[in-house]
């Protein structure tokens, strides 16, 4: 009886485990094309199936159609991997946004080739705190810093405008006495930044006709070193985006979307682009209604250069600058 009750306990943990990591697969097929579509062949192949108490790693090359396969028994998780020399690498997990459904047979990988990495303006902003509310504030990306009079940019090549409400306590006012009681310096809008409910809105927007911001979804190579094509669109840019977020209900997962940047556009007599800078996002803009947005930019000072492949060892901002040290390009 116990040796039964065992063994039903087991096969139990064993199912729960497969059911909660997501994986009963078989077979995986890693299929890998350049940037262009063409199959890649030649590429180096990693598939590791993650096994309770273990793991079965598969390494091989993939063939004249750009895919490699790979075989288990029984996995509750994958990590995949694909490299060649000339093109820049791509992996996936079983975590966060890289999650691989359960029952997947194929996944395909877009390997971007190398081609001319140039210093740019890369910063990394995480709650970089909005100076106002309810006023559209530029911000320069060259300069990485708001424009007077809450900084020392120059030029708006993004613009933002948020606006927030307070919406009542986290908790209830019984356990909220108690809190002040323990922070009896804090202020009132300080206990309502850290235990208050939020809600707001942010509106981004473009200073001159013409400017503005390309969504890329389809293009949007999130588990690659390269995450965007090397060059900015000449088209395709409209001229606002709009978020709405709270601090109090589940947060939803993060789209899985690239921006390329139109910006410091002139014009001639006929309204047709003369010059404009570019630049790229990687990743949502995050909004925190409490008033920050978070987000990861590649600016390109040469005027009328659409190439956003960035070359790590050249960053124009200084190193000692915080939020430079990025070496995805």
């Amino acid at each position: 009886m116990n040796r039964r009750f065992a063994a039903l306990f087991i096969m139990a943990v064993l199912s729960f485990n497969c059911v909660a990591y997501g994986q009963t697969q078989h077979d995986l097929t890693l299929r890998v094309t350049d940037d262009t579509g063409q199959p890649l062949r030649g590429a180096q192949a990693t598939v590791k199936f993650l096994r309770i108490g273990n793991e079965m790693i598969n390494r091989g090359i993939t063939d004249e159609n750009g895919e490699f396969s790979a075989h288990t028994d029984l996995s509750v998780g994958t990590f995949l991997r694909a490299e060649k020399s000339g093109y820049y690498s791509a992996q996936m997990d079983n975590t966060g946004n890289f999650y691989i459904p359960p029952g997947t047979a194929t996944i395909s990988f877009v390997l971007p080739r190398v081609l001319q990495p140039a210093p740019l303006h890369v910063l990394r902003l995480d709650y970089l705190q909005l100076p106002a509310q309810s006023d559209w504030v530029g911000y320069d990306l060259e300069v990485a810093d708001w424009l007077a009079p809450h900084g020392k940019g120059k030029i708006p090549d993004i613009r933002f405008r948020y606006r927030r409400e307070f919406d009542g306590w986290k908790m209830s006012e019984e356990k909220m006495a108690s809190v002040r009681q323990g922070n009896r310096d804090s202020t009132e809008e300080e206990l309502r930044f850290f235990y208050g409910k939020w809600s707001g809105e942010l509106e981004v927007s473009f200073p001159n006709p013409k400017e503005g911001v390309a969504e890329e979804f389809d293009r949007y190579w999130y588990y690659n070193e390269l995450r965007l094509p090397h060059m900015a669109p000449e088209d395709g840019y409209k001229p606002s985006l709009r978020y709405q977020a709270n601090t109090y209900e589940p947060r939803k997962p993060e789209r899985l979307v690239g921006y390329f940047l139109r910006t410091r556009v002139r014009l001639n007599e006929s309204g047709e682009i003369v010059s404009a800078n570019y630049a790229k996002i990687y990743g949502d803009i995050r909004f925190d209604p409490r008033g920050s947005v978070s987000f990861w930019y590649y600016y390109n000072p040469r005027g009328n250069d659409r190439n956003l492949e960035f070359d790590p060892e050249r960053n124009l901002f200084p190193r000692t600058m915080s939020g430079t040290n990025v070496m995805n390009p």
